[in-house]
């Protein structure tokens, strides 16, 4: 079996936060229309989660690097 590439924390770090503004991106666009009420729920939940991950991902990026 061929171990898997390593990649650095900071090109993890870009990799999730350029997925969460895709997330974000779609759950935006599906609010524009109209939908059910709890689709509209569950939409905006997305849109809150993802917020939520990318600004964890901002600290993370402003965190002083340990080992």
């Amino acid at each position: 079996m061929t171990p898997a590439p390593t990649i650095s924390a900071s090109d993890l770090r870009h990799a999730l936060n350029n997925l969460l503004t895709k997330i974000m991106g779609a759950a935006d666009l599906a609010l524009i229309e109209p939908c059910e009420p709890q689709v509209r729920f569950e939409l905006q939940t997305i849109l809150d989660l993802a917020q939520d991950g990318s600004a964890l991902v901002a600290q993370l990026n402003a965190a002083p690097y340990r080992s």
